[in-house]
């Protein structure tokens, strides 16, 4: 029943990107957000070990090119952990040992998060193996029982353009 299920969520993920303005509601909770114009696209979900999905999309709006001069796509990786036992901090823990970064700010209150709370960061790492730098929004958040990471990413160097547009899908979230 639970793939069943899954293969209806990827079926409507797929509907809705191809919709961009459509509220998007994230599976296994009751939380929805929208993509703010056709510039996003669903690139696939992946299955992790751990029994959680990652919802990838990825910016095509327009070229962006890094310092260094290489191409950059912007991307929305969503998180979803339906079995997830711990609470918001204890994700937002868990995750940060998989991946450490550099919180350049915190907040309990405000755009990106749902109704139900949570805790966002705006924050920065460097990617160990091309040893570029990497700026990102991302929110944790739990929903009827299943924890969710919402995380908005592109390099540093291009950030500021993004900036915007991730604010604006940040606060779509309901």
């Amino acid at each position: 029943m639970k793939k069943i299920q899954k293969l209806v969520v990827f079926a409507l993920l797929m509907l809705f990107g191809a919709s961009a303005a459509a509220q998007i509601t994230i599976p296994g909770t009751n939380v929805t957000f929208r993509l703010n114009n056709e510039d996003w696209r669903y690139l696939r979900t992946f299955k992790l070990d751990d029994g959680a999905d990652v919802y990838l999309y990825y910016y095509v709006g327009r070229v962006l090119v890094d310092i260094e001069g290489d191409t950059v796509l912007p991307c929305l990786r969503i998180y979803v952990n339906e079995d997830y036992r711990g609470d918001v901090y204890e994700l937002a823990y868990d995750r940060y040992m998989l991946q450490p970064f550099q919180s350049v700010d915190e907040y309990t209150h405000g755009p990106g998060l749902p109704k139900s709370g949570g805790i966002g960061y705006m924050g920065a790492y460097t990617n160990p193996l091309s040893q570029k730098d990497y700026q990102f929004f991302m929110t944790y958040f739990k929903s009827r029982g299943t924890a969710v990471e919402f995380r908005l990413e592109t390099t540093k160097d291009t950030f500021e353009e993004m900036e915007f547009e991730f604010r604006d899908i940040l606060g779509t979230l309901k």
